[in-house]
């Protein structure tokens, strides 16, 4: 490996380090009522991908997470029992259930993102004016690039 190759790897895991320590710093400042929720992580993330990756049945939810169709029936149980979702037959497939949101996980998905977006505002304000652009210049790069690998991957 040359220093080049070293110096890439150091700074890739600083900055995975930093992104680690940014959602810890968010993860503690959530207010107690979505603590109360206590959903897992694999719960929260079938949710925003109801929402997010428009998977509105249970074989698409364990397509985007990866993970089992019976794994994913689990966490919908969990979802369904916390108001969070609803299951219904879907009118042209009447073998399979579609996904819908309650108002509840609409109202808590916008909470967790205004809350996610106020804190990183607030932080970014009081930045030095450099640190900021370089800030926005390296993220439209990082954004960019996940573009292009999300397309390769289609």
């Amino acid at each position: 490996m040359t220093h080049g190759d070293t110096a890439t790897v150091d700074a890739i895991d600083s900055i995975l380090d930093l992104d680690n320590a940014q959602q810890q710093i968010m993860r503690n400042s959530w207010p107690e009522a979505w603590l109360q929720i206590n959903l897992p992580l694999g719960s929260t993330r079938a949710l925003l991908a109801i929402e997010g990756r428009n998977a509105r049945t249970p074989s698409r939810v364990a397509e985007v997470l990866g993970v089992s169709r019976t794994t994913v029936t689990g966490m919908l149980d969990r979802l369904e029992a916390e108001g969070l979702l609803t299951r219904a037959i879907d009118p042209t497939d009447r073998r399979c259930f579609v996904l819908q949101l309650t108002p509840k996980a609409r109202e808590l998905i916008e909470q967790i993102e205004n809350h996610r977006r106020s804190r990183i505002e607030k932080a970014l304000t009081g930045m030095e004016p450099a640190n900021l652009e370089a800030l926005r210049q390296g993220m439209e790069a990082l954004v960019a690039r996940m573009h292009s690998i999300e397309r390769q991957e289609e």
